[in-house]
């Protein structure tokens, strides 16, 4: 079974991983294997328990992928089982594309949240904001247990429509709304000049092939006196991406470890001198909605001296899923190791704090402003 290592944020689907190209081993020891037969025996019992007896009628697929469901939720918020439909949106989702409303989630204080709206999407067209809360999807209340439920309600085909109750950050009472799903196509860079020899690019997802696009659109117009890295309400991305990225500003030493079971160090990610961009100086904008790959990215370059942060306290997202394809096309998530930034920083739970702490104003961009003026300087 082959794994494709993921560092995703919280419930954000544009999944990034690690591709190690190994296997999960799933050999335990002895004792542990004889304990574990033992208690499937139990949820056997269990089905078939269902099967004979339970009133109304349901499908053993259903009654299997319910078990599947019900042994990760007794792990973190970050693992989880999709069935075969699932898994192939989440994929379609990986690729940068699928029909929806435009938003990223995730799962704060057991609430679902909005961590991203993309340009142009039915969500940002309706005024839905960072931040604000999804309390019920068409007839269905959700919370926090629910966010694989919320984004597979979210997506559907094209010219359908979504009834949303949404709780807005600047609303005191739930905000009732339809929207029209349409196909979801999310570019995953932005570029311009902001100022003389000043680069800006809006890097919104860690998507396949991210870093050679960024490569590609730095020697079409290199930065003279400095690059403007805007990596607010990116909810993640590729593992491998969010390090070949920080590899083209640096030329050598840490970028990322990665620890398994037991804190153990799995996997060390170092730059390479080849192909490093000039050293000019760089800003980096993050928000709360700054996680996972891109916390990455902003850990990396900050820690070893090569970009200065301003904006907010990132999300805090410090675990990696791996991806595995189960037998009958359904998927599993799960979480099989934890990342540290190279001064040892582990940002779980906890964020990255920026070196410029700049509040974002809702008519100016107040972040961008204060990383021009330092460039400026």
């Amino acid at each position: 079974m082959k794994a494709v290592w993921r560092a995703f944020h919280k419930g954000g689907w544009l999944v990034a991983g690690l591709v190690l190209g190994s296997t999960i081993s799933t050999a335990v020891a002895n004792d542990r294997v004889e304990t574990l037969y033992r208690k499937l025996e139990v949820l056997a019992e269990v089905l078939g328990q269902i099967e004979n007896h339970y009133v109304d009628s349901i499908s053993p697929q259903d009654l299997v992928y319910g078990a599947a469901r019900g042994a990760v939720a007794e792990l973190d918020d970050h693992s989880a089982f999709f069935t075969p439909e699932e898994y192939r949106e989440l994929i379609d989702v990986t690729e940068g594309e699928y029909a929806g409303i435009g938003v990223e989630l995730s799962t704060r204080d057991n609430a679902i949240e909005v961590v991203a709206v993309f340009d142009g999407s039915p969500a940002q067209r309706a005024g839905m904001q960072v931040g604000s809360r999804i309390l019920r999807v068409d007839d269905e209340t959700f919370d926090g247990r629910n966010i694989e439920a919320v984004h597979a309600s979210l997506r559907g085909a094209p010219g359908t429509k979504v009834v949303l109750t949404v709780l807005a950050p600047d609303r005191d009472d739930p905000w009732t709304f339809t929207l029209v799903r349409r196909w979801i196509r999310v570019a995953p860079i932005e570029a311009r000049p902001v100022l003389p020899g000043v680069e800006y690019v809006h890097i919104k997802s860690f998507a396949r092939r991210i870093a050679t696009d960024l490569d590609a659109q730095l020697a079409r117009r290199p930065p003279k006196s400095g690059l403007v890295i805007d990596l607010r309400g990116n909810p993640g991305g590729l593992f491998d991406e969010a390090i070949a990225v920080s590899d083209l500003f640096l030329s050598e030493g840490p970028i990322v470890s990665v620890t398994g079971k037991s804190g153990r160090v799995i996997e060390q990610h170092a730059a390479h001198e080849r192909g490093t961009q000039p050293n000019y100086p760089i800003a980096i904008l993050i928000d709360n909605g700054s996680a996972s790959a891109a916390e990455i990215v902003a850990g990396a370059l900050h820690d070893r001296g090569r970009a200065r942060l301003f904006g907010e306290r990132s999300y805090g997202k410090g675990s990696v899923q791996s991806i595995l394809d189960l037998s009958d096309g359904s998927g599993l998530k799960l979480t099989v190791a934890r990342y540290f930034t190279p001064s040892g920083q582990q940002i779980d739970s906890k964020g990255i704090e920026p070196d410029d702490a700049v509040p974002a104003q809702q008519n100016s961009d107040t972040v961008l402003d204060a990383a021009l003026d330092w460039l400026s300087d």
